[in-house]
């Protein structure tokens, strides 16, 4: 599912993006499309004025200076003397004929009167606008028709340019438009899957840890209810047994009990509906009330409890008492199960001022928690124990703790202790 949204993301933003690069590609394209005409446009009517200049003022027209004229600015150059056209062939053939073009310039020019046959009404010249003429060959070519009076009666100038689109610089800079385009989408679709990935990353880590915690969860759910079960089908087949059954089926409702309730306060976490309460807490009380809770609960297991306090009052911590509690009673649950028995727990009460942080420690002398396993104990359902014989633990409650523990602005981590056990370490910032 996930590969298949990230298909999806990424053809969505590739199209997307593409089409908007596509317009831009087209904008550019408009404007210089409009801006090359605009340059050849303006270099026509100056080709215009320089020989209509050039056959007014009588200066000698030859050959040699029609044939670079025409050459050097792709011009078609037809001039007459009273009717009479210049006897000149061109300097190059166009695609199609010279006279054919010219023909079609002329009638253009008669349908906004002007003809090259007579001679202009008016002492002044008469001029048709720029027109377009097209050729056979989808070639196609600027022209205008001039008509002016001459000392001897009258003379004409019909002027074509032949609009070349594979010399102009916009034929060019179509291809490269073109290539940038393509090269564009291309790097877009590579980015946009990048990326997509990125952000989907985290969805499908929590779609794989919701998977992992549904199977953690039925699991631990499967053996009180095969023990409740096997112990209702056993209260018939052995009635004088029934209350040792009896007790089996409630011991094992307390633990499924314990377990929904350790979910349901995960659950809570997960969509920020945990109740929180904070207050001013003098931690060297809270610390005290936890070693007289435990410390009966030590003896009966045969462990002794340390609570080691500087000589100066540890600073008030901004707090939820019961929700401390709560991550105290965990780990001291934790030690008391994992800790051999004549063995010491640890209470370690210490300042950071460089942090401006109050740092305590819970240590026990139990087998210790690996270097490599280090990182996975505060997930779910973690244990070490991948038989998950000990039935007193879900791997819910370091979760539990470490959630808390962000609830206060703090944080939870587990090194080493200095007997070989483990030693996790609280972090509250000071007020």
């Amino acid at each position: 599912m996930i590969k298949k949204l990230r298909r999806q993301l990424t053809a969505l933003y590739t199209v997307t993006t593409g089409l908007i690069l596509t317009a831009v590609v087209i904008g550019v394209l408009l404007v210089s499309a409009k801006d090359a005409q605009k340059k050849n446009l303006d270099n026509f009517q100056n080709n215009i004025l320089n020989i209509t200049s050039r056959i007014q003022s009588g200066t000698g027209i030859d050959w040699t200076w029609l044939s670079k004229t025409e050459s050097r600015n792709g011009l078609i150059i037809h001039i007459e003397d009273n009717g009479f056209p210049l006897l000149y062939n061109g300097s190059w053939q166009p695609l199609t004929g010279r006279a054919v073009l010219i023909d079609r310039a002329w009638e253009y020019a008669r349908s906004e009167g002007i003809s090259t046959e007579r001679a202009p009404v008016s002492s002044s010249f008469l001029r048709s606008s720029v027109f377009t003429v097209s050729g056979d060959f989808n070639d196609t070519y600027y022209a205008s028709v001039l008509v002016f009076p001459s000392q001897k009666g009258f003379q004409s100038l019909t002027l074509l340019s032949y609009q070349d689109p594979a010399a102009s610089s916009l034929y060019k800079q179509r291809f490269f438009l073109l290539f940038l385009e393509i090269a564009g989408i291309a790097g877009l679709f590579a980015v946009s899957w990048f990326f997509v990935g990125r952000s989907l990353k985290p969805i499908e880590e929590s779609r794989k840890k919701q998977n992992e915690f549904i199977a953690a969860a039925s699991h631990e759910l499967r053996s009180p209810l095969s023990v409740i079960r096997s112990s209702l089908s056993a209260v018939t087949a052995a009635p004088d047994r029934q209350e040792q059954f009896l007790k089996n089926i409630d011991n094992e409702c307390c633990r499924m009990s314990h377990l929904i309730n350790d979910m349901l306060l995960l659950a809570s976490a997960d969509t920020g509906t945990w109740s929180f309460h904070p207050e001013s807490l003098d931690m060297d009380t809270l610390l005290i009330d936890i070693y007289e809770c435990f410390e009966p609960l030590c003896q009966e297991k045969g462990l002794k409890l340390d609570l080691l306090l500087p000589e100066t009052p540890l600073p008030h911590v901004r707090g939820d008492k019961q929700r401390l509690q709560q991550v105290f009673t965990i780990l001291l649950d934790n030690a008391m199960t994992y800790s051999p028995v004549q063995g010491t727990i640890r209470i370690q009460a210490e300042l950071n001022h460089k942090k401006n942080s109050l740092i305590i420690g819970v240590e026990d002398e139990g087998c210790g928690i690996p270097d490599e396993l280090k990182k996975h104990v505060f997930e779910r359902f973690y244990r070490a124990d991948d038989s998950r014989n000990n039935k007193q633990h879900y791997g819910l409650g370091l979760s539990i703790a470490k959630e808390l523990m962000l609830l206060h602005n703090g944080s939870i981590a587990v090194t080493d202790g200095a007997a070989g056990g483990s030693r996790f370490i609280l972090r509250l910032p000071i007020k």
